[in-house]
């Protein structure tokens, strides 16, 4: 802790990972891709750190649209299998392992596929499949165990994947192992070791010297040749699977010494296409081949990061010195595993009515930016191939408003205006942003403990048979609260407990004499407190927490006991008649 810290990732042997596991089918769609990517977290001790860095990877990355559910295949006692024609399943030769391992975590038995075992030509099949891992594209096993590897200087924490996909090569499993006596409750350490976690999981979703062969192209085909058992070539002497030249590239530099003599340099450069696009932008270097790859610091750091001398404070170099920053070359790497999309500039058309979403930060409310130029836009602008609604003809007019961001489009705040003059604008700590009372439909509430929230629905205003709705939705500014239990969202003076990250809250309540019914999406707890529980599912008393009202029923009963007191006064008002 403190000055250079090495990160080496773990660097799987290939006995210890399981290749080609079968998902349920039409899991993934080729050509499909926007769908943000969810990993699943299981603790085995440790919930620090963790839940920051997986809610920045899933708002980055993006994966091939996916479903079903993610069921792991069993490791072999012996760690002898085969395979069978036409069978995509591993079937152990002896018996399977008691357990199966991600790295130093047991996985839990309901995450597992069938036992299937082939002696002597008879197969034997045990327990059925489990339940599996639902509404996840990645399992992640996070351990804080005292390991053999973390005896090694300055270890934070290592990761690595254990099984890979059949149909993309894609990592569907991994572990994090934080190593406990190089965890820094020390507030100013932090940064230094979210980055850390971060990193390490990169190494698992993709950034690995062991992955290099399983790359696709944007065809979802292989940059390296396969074998008929669907695996590459394995080189013996680096003990992982042998890369192609389109992925990694030898190539010899002329190198500088003392004495005005010149030497001849062996590098290693990743060359897939983005990553080269991206290596020439950063050097501004035209004819540059690729982005070099570390070549010291042994097993573990050689290959699987980027050249310390040439992005000294990436984050994905082999150790932390200052300032670490996730560059775009990273970003690129990736997406060109085939695998992973960077979350992209919106692409939602500004129209009217708007579609509204939320500033990166979630402090304000933002409309995308994207409209239609009456010019087609300089060619380096145009960047897409299809938009929803877009005749191909009228693409390159469409790009973000702002040129001086290269017109890229981006989630901008913005502001009201009536009749050409300013109302408020969209940032929710100003409290002077409060809509008026009247057309506040979303029961909104601005200030400096508001966040914007996604909606997942247009809210209603009711009163006995009137509803009304604004045009305009999709996000709003609530304020938030942390607690033990974690993140409360408030709406007017009901607190509504967000137990996970997507979690859709149902929102009912009374203002100013109408009902104001919708539904919020729960953010990250992370995104906004310094101290988060595990995520869980909610109580089913938190699904619908809240009883309808109806404002026409209370004005009914009103009547009726309004009409009972009269009754009950007409005789003592007739006594005082008489008396009189």
């Amino acid at each position: 802790r403190g000055g250079r810290v090495r990160r080496r990732p773990r660097l799987c042997s290939p006995r210890q990972v399981v290749y080609g596991v079968p998902l349920a089918e039409d899991r993934l769609v080729r050509r499909d891709v926007g769908q943000r990517l969810r990993i699943k977290i299981v603790y085995d001790r440790s919930n620090k750190l963790f839940p920051q860095a997986i809610s920045y990877l899933e708002k980055t990355f993006q994966v091939r649209k996916s479903a079903g559910t993610i069921l792991l295949s069993r490791q072999c006692a012996t760690n002898q299998y085969l395979r069978r024609k036409a069978d995509p399943h591993r079937y152990c030769r002896v018996a399977c392992a008691n357990h199966t391992r991600c790295g130093p975590v047991i996985v839990p038995e309901k995450h597992l596929q069938q036992c299937r075992v082939y002696n002597q030509n008879e197969r034997h099949f045990g327990l059925p499949d489990q339940e599996g891992v639902r509404d996840a594209d990645f399992v992640l096993y996070v351990s804080a165990l005292t390991t053999e590897r973390c005896g090694h200087e300055n270890i934070i924490a290592y990761a690595a994947y254990c099984q890979l996909e059949a149909e993309m090569d894609r990592p569907i499993a991994g572990y994090a192992n934080l190593c406990p006596n190089m965890i820094s409750t020390q507030a100013q350490e932090f940064v230094g070791m979210l980055s850390t976690v971060k990193h390490e999981i990169i190494h698992a979703l993709g950034f690995s010297a062991g992955l290099f062969a399983f790359y696709r192209d944007d065809d979802g085909k292989p940059l390296t040749t396969r074998y008929a058992d669907g695996l590459p070539p394995f080189n013996e002497s680096l003990g992982l699977y042998q890369w192609s030249d389109k992925v990694v590239h030898k190539a010899v530099r002329l190198w500088d010494v003392r004495g005005g003599q010149m030497l001849r340099h062996t590098v290693h450069l990743l060359v897939t296409p983005r990553v080269v696009e991206e290596a020439r932008k950063h050097f501004n270097c035209p004819i540059l081949e690729g982005m070099e790859l570390e070549n010291q610091g042994g097993m573990g750091t050689e290959l699987n990061h980027w050249e310390k001398r040439l992005l000294e404070n990436e984050a994905m170099t082999g150790s932390h010195t200052q300032n670490r920053v996730f560059s775009r070359i990273t970003l690129a790497l990736m997406e060109d595993t085939g695998r992973q999309l960077i979350s992209p500039y919106c692409d939602t058309l500004r129209s009217n009515p708007l579609q509204l979403t939320c500033r990166q930060d979630q402090r304000a409310v933002a409309v995308c930016n994207l409209q239609k130029f009456p010019k087609q836009l300089p060619q380096e602008y145009q960047y897409f191939d299809n938009l929803n609604g877009v005749p191909a003809e009228d693409l390159p007019y469409y790009g973000g408003s702002v040129e001086i961001a290269d017109y890229c489009p981006f989630s901008q705040e913005f502001s009201w205006h009536l009749s050409g003059e300013f109302q408020r604008s969209s940032d929710c700590r100003i409290i002077e942003n409060q809509p008026d009372p009247t057309k506040n439909y979303g029961a909104e509430e601005y200030g400096p403990n508001s966040v914007c929230l996604i909606q997942k629905s247009a809210f209603v205003m009711e009163q006995c048979r009137r509803k009304l709705s604004y045009p305009d939705w999709g996000s709003g500014c609530y304020q938030v609260s942390c607690s033990p239990q974690g993140l409360h969202v408030w709406v007017k003076d009901t607190a509504y407990l967000c137990s996970r990250s997507g979690q859709v809250l149902t929102v009912s309540i009374q203002m100013n004499g109408w009902i104001h019914v919708g539904n919020l999406v729960c953010p990250a707890c992370w995104d906004f407190c310094d101290s988060c529980p595990p995520e869980r599912d909610p109580p089913a008393s938190n699904l619908s927490r809240v009883a309808p009202i109806d404002l026409c029923s209370c004005s009914s009963n009103l009547v009726v006991t309004l009409w009972l007191l009269m009754a009950n006064l007409i005789p003592l008002l007739t006594g005082l008649f008489l008396c009189a």
